[in-house]
């Protein structure tokens, strides 16, 4: 980057590439996913799965739908509660429901964790 932007980095922080979206698309037309996915089932650590952002953080969409995360909200996967919406908020439903989980989420118990509760460094 310092040769062809004149860009240097003092600190760089790197986190886990989540297989969402426009990256997911380019895994799965250069024939990378299933490498990638290894990769990270191959970084798996609890320490960091215990610390991810769904297990004390939920996120609510512009529409008031709940989500376990950021990601799941990006790919529509709702909460598994009957109450997915605010307006029927219920915090012993929320608390115990079963966290809804998908190929993104390996990207957040790899390595140090990337979600918002995981670490950078």
């Amino acid at each position: 980057m310092k040769k062809d932007f004149n860009i240097s980095f003092h600190s760089l922080f790197a986190i886990t590439n989540l297989p969402v979206s426009r990256f997911l698309d380019y895994l799965l037309q250069s024939n990378n996913y299933e490498k990638y996915m290894e990769k990270l089932l191959a970084a798996y650590n609890p320490v960091a799965a215990a610390n991810v952002m769904c297990r004390n953080t939920i996120s609510v969409g512009w529409d008031g739908y709940i989500y376990d995360c950021d990601f799941n909200q990006m790919l529509e996967l709702k909460v598994d509660c009957s109450n997915k919406h605010i307006l029927n908020f219920d915090s012993n439903e929320l608390r115990n429901r079963s966290i809804v989980i998908n190929q993104h989420c390996f990207g957040c118990t790899a390595g140090a964790g990337s979600s918002c509760g995981g670490a950078v460094t």
